[in-house]
């Protein structure tokens, strides 16, 4: 079960409503019918265990290669507030955390403990909590932390002896729901949830320094206490007004005393951000959701492009900040999944892809993930993103791209940005390329525009790195992924120590995505063009540019 739920300053740097869902059933109307690319840029379906992903070596030298770049310097480490999960313990048995995959690329990985409230408290007034605390314990020792997930309010995840209350059943927005909540408002089940917060407090579990975050939810028609009130997502301050919610959240607050930014809601609250309280959404598969939404600090600016309010409090105080992408086995692509990603495993590693970078471009700090990978070094890459902020980020990026969200007419939400900030400009004008159909139909976009564009193409293209990225480094790489189509030449062009300074390229018409690594040494204080980096075709040649990453050397 999923909840589905900018401010462009000049600067520098380096290169609704609550939805819950259920299940998909989709009919074949919901398929795009004229899928003619074969997402040839992002491979074959495959999957990377774990296990052998390691962090690719970092080159030092200017190089053209075929496909993506997510190299760093190997001084670079993960954030103190990242975690990468890439398991889930289901209950109390240790054998899942027996059998943990061993990590080998720099990475803080975690596993979440789902636990129901039954099997920690079978017998009314006697709680033990050292099963969890053996299983928190045993996964130190294989090198994770650990995300606890305590289910309460459906009625297998309650305790049998409930049911003597008489507790209502919650009536659910859904008729096919999965689940049967209690009406957690009702003072039987209040009461006996807060003494139950309560002595998790004292079992001293928030303060393990091996306890990572802790889920704080309310109760939802599919598996997982999604929410944190009775109202829809887009209510936020309505949860707030109610009581029994704040009860709840202060609760949480007074057992984890000290430790209060480990918590995070599986909903928006600006009550529960108050106390120091992050958020888990859940749902970065369909990478076009949540845009606009001002709760977390994404807004779409007069020209369609998607910017960040990085005032935003759960960006600004780098709160827990959580995102899932992790349904790419062969199941989704199944009668029984409901094809919620289409009738194919062939859009997953595009798909896979774009969720990650929308994923750091929402600025999270924690990632639900698969026991494998679809493209391996980008998740190396995406887990030294994690959690990293403008002042201590390694790099900043550009993905060049389009898509058209619903309204009364096609509205464009363009790029995604990371302090790297493309612009259209009079003399720097680009038109969005490199079609990629939509395998499903998704529910946010215009219809008859399920497509994205991957690329920017024009004769000139500008770009600024946020000033705040900068600091006072001076030498970078630049790093420049491309569509290599169509013949000419091309060029970099920035502000060099003491003159403009280019770099030649040259398209040579493979059809493949290349990129280009370039070394500069860059004034971009004392620039004589209107752009920080400026990509120039020789003549009236475009060149078609997909990623633009700038990293500090």
């Amino acid at each position: 079960m999923k909840y589905w739920f900018p401010i462009f300053s000049r600067g520098k740097l380096l290169i609704l409503i609550l939805v819950i869902q259920t299940t998909f059933t989709y009919t074949q109307e919901n398929f795009v019918k004229n899928l003619d690319d074969h997402y040839l840029y992002w491979g074959s379906y495959h999957k990377t265990p774990i296990s052998d992903i390691q962090n690719p070596k970092w080159v030092p030298k200017e190089t053209v290669i075929e496909g993506w770049d997510w190299l760093l310097p190997e001084s670079v480490k993960p954030s103190k507030l990242s975690n990468l999960c890439i398991a889930r313990n289901f209950g109390l048995d240790n054998r899942k955390i027996e059998q943990l995959p061993e990590v080998n690329f720099k990475t803080n990985p975690v596993i979440s403990h789902w636990v129901k409230w039954r099997e920690l408290e079978p017998i009314e007034g006697e709680i033990n909590f050292e099963p969890l605390i053996e299983n928190i314990k045993n996964a130190s020792e294989k090198g994770y932390g650990s995300i606890i997930r305590i289910h309460f309010s459906a009625t297998d995840f309650a305790p049998e002896w409930v049911k003597k209350y008489n507790i209502p059943i919650r009536k659910e927005q859904k008729e096919n729901s999965q689940k049967r909540n209690y009406e957690v408002s009702h003072p039987e089940f209040h009461e006996r949830y807060l003494k139950f917060v309560k002595a998790l407090g004292e079992s001293g579990i928030p303060k393990m320094k091996e306890v990572k975050g802790l889920f704080l939810g309310y109760a939802s028609p599919s598996n997982g206490d999604e929410g944190i009130g009775p109202y829809p997502e887009g209510n936020v301050n309505a949860n707030d007004t109610i009581q029994h919610v704040r009860e709840r959240i202060d609760a949480w607050a007074n057992a984890c005393k000290g430790v209060e930014q480990k918590v995070f809601m599986g909903g928006m609250a600006n009550y529960g951000f108050n106390k120091g309280f992050g958020i888990r959404r859940g749902f970065v598969e369909m990478y076009l959701y949540h845009i606009p939404d001002e709760h977390i600090g994404q807004e779409i600016d007069a020209n369609g492009y998607l910017i960040v309010e990085e005032s935003n409090n759960i960006i600004n105080k780098n709160l827990f900040h959580g995102e899932e992408n992790e349904e790419y086995e062969e199941k989704w692509a199944t009668t029984e999944r409901g094809f919620r990603f289409g009738i194919n495993t062939e859009p997953y590693p595009y798909r896979y892809f774009t969720a990650n970078l929308r994923l750091l471009q929402m600025r999270c700090n924690y990632l639900l993930n698969n026991e494998f990978s679809l493209l391996p070094e980008m998740l190396s890459w995406v887990s030294l993103e994690l959690g990293k902020t403008i002042e201590d980020a390694p790099d900043a990026w550009c993905f060049l791209r389009e898509s058209y969200l619903k309204g009364n007419k096609a509205r464009p939400v363009k790029n995604f940005e990371r302090w790297v900030y493309q612009r259209d400009y009079p003399g720097y004008e680009t038109k969005p390329v490199a079609k990629i159909d939509h395998p499903i139909k998704m529910w946010m976009v215009q219809p008859d525009m399920y497509y994205d564009y991957v690329a920017r193409k024009g004769n000139k293209i500008g770009f600024d790195v946020d000033d705040n990225f900068l600091s006072a480094n001076r030498k970078f790489a630049v790093k420049i992924s491309y569509m290599d189509v169509g013949h000419g030449n091309w060029s970099l062009v920035f502000q060099g120590e003491k003159r403009l300074e280019e770099r030649k390229l040259k398209s040579e018409n493979s059809g493949k995505i290349k990129t280009a690594t370039l070394f500069i040494t860059a004034d971009f204080k004392n620039k004589t063009l209107p752009f920080d980096l400026e990509i120039h075709g020789e003549g009236d040649f475009e060149p078609t540019i997909s990623f633009l990453r700038v990293i500090k050397v």
